[in-house]
């Protein structure tokens, strides 16, 4: 029976870790068409289609999981409006990711979107009344001392673009907290239509109201567009069914394989090579998401052994 479980529990993991890196992969690839089309079509233009054909995978999750009508049930108002406002969020998060990875180095505007987790535990103590100790507060100044490092505010190289990948990290922190006041009962499939239908409604008004976009000049284009959507639905699928097989803490390491894979992409299709750039900052970053998640991982088990004890 022990080994039974042993084996169950390790393909667990696996399935787990597999659809981290999966997601972190179609993350990257849709970043990288996003930055090869970004001469040709307007931002605006790549987000329509990011979000519009992101409905593809996740309507396949609501057929797989028979939610079908299940979705249009039992909505409030409360329900409606946290959707839209996190929809907003992921609307501007792929604005400004896209505007980011155009002007920047791949590898460095996705490294600095990994300042989500330094908000994550800002935005908590003001609006989930989250206790912050001399761990994570130290995680936060270690962290904001690498982006600062990376950044390199007071030199020649500085742009004002790296701004934008910073502005990502804070709405998907936000979007974060904004799930801890969306009742349980409600799926994450159904979270996720909402959110997504508010998405495509602002990325529609956002073309409406520019006049720099143009016609999809060929059918690999446009393939290429569809592509980012059905990719960054996917890498959010994939996400959630990893973190919801085994805990946060066990999993979120992994996401920083998200690093080193947009540099060797950066580097194999746009010979980018920021190495004096990222360094010694990226160490910071990383270091900083450690040690959040090794103290999340010891207040779990701690709160597990005063249950028993108690």
């Amino acid at each position: 029976m022990k080994n039974s479980s042993a084996r169950s529990n390790s393909r667990i993991i696996y399935l787990s870790v597999g659809s981290m890196l999966l997601g972190v992969l179609f993350i990257d690839i849709y970043g990288i068409i996003v930055k090869f089309l970004g001469d040709t079509y307007s931002t605006n233009q790549m987000v329509l289609f990011r979000n519009m054909f992101a409905i593809i995978p996740l309507l396949a999750l609501i057929f797989y999981t028979n939610e079908n009508l299940k979705i249009f049930n039992n909505l409030t108002k409360r329900f409606v409006i946290l959707c839209f406002i996190r929809g907003l969020c992921f609307l501007f998060m792929n604005v400004f990711y896209f505007i980011a990875i155009n002007n920047m180095d791949f590898a460095t505007a996705s490294t600095l979107t990994f300042s989500a987790t330094f908000f994550i535990v800002i935005l908590s103590i003001f609006f989930l009344n989250d206790r912050v100790g001399i761990y994570r507060w130290s995680a936060v100044i270690i962290g904001f001392v690498g982006v600062a490092m990376i950044m390199k505010p007071t030199s020649d190289v500085f742009s004002y673009y790296s701004i934008y990948p910073l502005m990502v990290g804070f709405l998907y922190a936000i979007a974060i907290i904004i799930l801890k006041f969306i009742p349980e009962k409600n799926s994450t499939a159904k979270i996720q239509f909402y959110s997504l239908i508010a998405s495509i409604i602002g990325a529609v008004i956002l073309l409406v109201i520019t006049f720099d976009n143009k016609f999809i000049q060929s059918f690999q284009d446009l393939l290429m567009l569809i592509s980012i959507g059905i990719l960054g639905g996917s890498a959010g699928i994939l996400f959630i069914y990893s973190y919801r097989l085994i805990e946060a803490s066990k999993l979120a390491v992994f996401e920083y394989l998200a690093i080193p894979s947009s540099f060797f992409l950066g580097w194999l299709f746009f010979d980018e090579a920021p190495i004096d750039q990222l360094f010694p900052g990226v160490l910071g970053i990383i270091l900083a998401g450690m040690i959040i998640i090794w103290r999340d991982k010891r207040k779990k088990k701690t709160l597990r052994v005063s249950k028993k004890v108690y």
